[in-house]
């Protein structure tokens, strides 16, 4: 049973909101990820409908949530405040991944030309999608007795029109004696398209 109760805690993946636009990536696809895209998103799926994002209404001022170089590399989602200005002055930057091999991305954003983050994540093919490494598990308490758990990890895939498709999955549960409250848990997914 206490098998059964460690997965309950955990954040887990659905491509329900994006499985129509997404491309299946074969394995040795994959290097179709390569390439450039903005670092701003173009498109958010939500409830089964995706919508198009407006820079200057739709988005947020910050980069917090959902600039592409932190959402897949910030383990932590409280914790991204790297790339914190507005997203209208970011219009010049785009982010590149390459694969060095089947395993290892590199993953830089560049501004005017010149490279200002530069990050190598490893992760594996699953799927039709490239997982990424970068898991994040936080317990307070004795997790499933007295206390909880908060989780998310990410995955990147190719949209059917070439975008960057960008996963996360995030739980955040506690519990008393097994009786599990409080908490939330969900899928974001954003694309961003390629330039």
């Amino acid at each position: 049973m206490l098998i059964a109760a460690s997965f309950l805690g955990c954040a887990r993946f659905s491509k329900k909101t994006f499985r129509n636009e997404l491309q299946k990536l074969e394995r040795k696809d994959i290097s179709g990820l390569e390439g450039n895209y903005s670092l701003n998103p173009g498109i958010e799926y939500r409830y089964d409908k995706p919508e198009e994002l407006d820079l200057e209404s739709k988005i947020p001022d910050t980069l917090i949530n959902n600039n592409a170089y932190q959402f897949m590399v910030t383990p932590n989602l409280s914790s991204k405040k790297n790339l914190h200005q507005r997203k209208t002055e970011n219009t010049d930057r785009l982010i590149n991944l390459k694969f060095q091999n089947e395993n290892l991305l590199s993953i830089k954003v560049y501004e005017k030309g010149a490279v200002i983050k530069d990050t190598v994540l490893s992760g594996k093919y699953k799927k039709g999608m490239f997982y990424l490494d970068n898991k994040f598990v936080k317990c307070n308490g004795i997790p499933f007795l007295f206390g909880g758990c908060q989780s998310n990890k990410r995955r990147i895939g190719l949209s059917k029109n070439g975008g960057l498709l960008v996963n996360e999955a995030y739980d955040n549960t506690g519990a008393f004696l097994f009786f599990f409250w409080a908490g939330n848990d969900y899928n974001a997914a954003y694309e961003y398209p390629r330039k």
